[in-house]
């Protein structure tokens, strides 16, 4: 049976990280505003106050469990985060898992994003036409193709990118890895990517042209191998999702509290308002994706990132948590009235926030399709 009852150290560190999220909330507004700019190394706040992931990554004993105690500080996740956040690069997760020892001396000490998504070919890597050919000559790949949406680029040192190589004997063309440093000739950066939400959060394009690697900056990871780390960070993106959500329902409460009609969840259905109902449910909707995304975790640390099990977890967690977390803070937004769309409150901000948590990570409907397949024993060429 899984207990999720909180040790002592779990909320220990949930309360450190709870009180920090708060603390940064003041400079969302300002990186809303200004998303050209990228979120500083440590915030001015941090100085003197313990780093919670940093204590786990330290010391986990005592807590739920590494995997899972990392979860639980992620549901606390900041608008503004107090420090850099390191998980956020999966491209060194890559090579700790998929690197030979060489590489993981050489690059296993970067912080590198992960290039996958191109233009016309997101949810669909097959549409990809980025191309990757091996030069004898020089004993180099030519890397050619277009990146978009590249999670943590802009502060990385470069990236782990996914592109195709040249057809084998069947005419098929495979997936192909490169670690792909800043720096390199033909590596040609974008820039941060305008968007609606989600605004402070680093997202950078740039473009391969005749971009030469060293053959040993050839990863030994296929399309399954490379995506095998989203096991991980589905769940993780989720956590970070929800509490965008709670952000929003707790303004709501907030708000039943001012005006008197604060929910006592003792009484029946028919001594509530229409209103005050409505919010349990998305309270419900809301503890129900946590708990889904906490059972992920713990699948994750119980039976390892590459368990099939453990992928299909991350990906229920990631279907339930971004319909989830749109749902709740629409819902809100309607709940909150016309003062939900003034700058008073952040709730336009957590509105325009959410719509991600359903596209990125992978999509709800791309997520769907991995459970139904293992439910129904299926390839994905079967059902797609």
């Amino acid at each position: 049976m899984v207990d999720f009852t909180l040790t002592p150290k779990d909320e220990y560190l949930v309360n450190i990280a709870r009180e920090d999220s708060a603390i940064a909330r003041k400079y969302a507004r300002y990186y809303d505003q200004h998303h050209e700019e990228l979120e500083p190394v440590e915030l001015p706040e941090a100085l003197g106050r313990p780093d919670p992931y940093a204590l786990l990554e330290a010391d986990p004993t005592g807590t739920s469990g590494p995997i899972v105690a990392q979860a639980l500080l992620h549901l606390e996740y900041p608008d503004v985060r107090m420090r850099r956040d390191t998980n956020r690069f999966l491209g060194t997760k890559i090579i700790k898992y998929a690197g030979t020892p060489d590489q993981i001396e050489r690059f296993g000490g970067m912080l590198l994003s992960i290039a996958i998504s191109e233009p016309g070919a997101g949810s669909d890597p097959r549409a990809m036409v980025g191309t990757a050919r091996y030069d004898e000559a020089t004993d180099e790949w030519v890397l050619n193709g277009e990146k978009i949406y590249c999670s943590g680029f802009g502060e990385a040192a470069g990236a782990v990118v996914m592109l195709k190589g040249p057809p084998d004997e069947r005419g098929v063309r495979p997936f192909c890895s490169f670690v792909v440093e800043k720096g390199t000739p033909g590596l040609q950066p974008l820039g941060q990517v305008d968007k609606m939400g989600m605004r402070a959060w680093d997202t950078a394009d740039f473009v391969l042209q005749d971009c030469r690697v060293p053959s040993r900056n050839k990863l030994d990871a296929d399309f399954k191998r490379m995506l095998m780390v989203f096991n991980g960070s589905r769940a993780m993106v989720t956590a970070f999702g929800l509490k965008t959500a709670r952000n929003i329902l707790d303004a709501v409460r907030e708000d039943l509290v001012d005006a008197g009609q604060a929910i006592d969840y003792e009484q029946g259905r028919n001594a509530r308002s229409v209103l005050q109902d409505r919010v349990i449910a998305l309270e419900a909707l809301h503890d129900a994706t946590e708990l889904l995304i906490l059972h992920a975790k713990w699948s994750e640390q119980t039976n390892g990132l590459t368990d099939e099990g453990t992928m299909v977890e991350a990906s229920m967690a990631k279907a339930l948590g971004g319909m989830a977390t749109r749902r709740i803070t629409q819902e809100c937004m309607e709940l909150l009235g016309p003062r939900s769309l003034t700058e008073e409150l952040l709730a336009e901000k957590w509105f325009r926030d959410a719509r991600i948590f359903d596209i990125f990570e992978g999509a709800g409907e791309i997520n769907r399709l991995i459970v139904a397949r293992w439910l129904l024993n299926y390839s994905s060429k079967e059902l797609n």
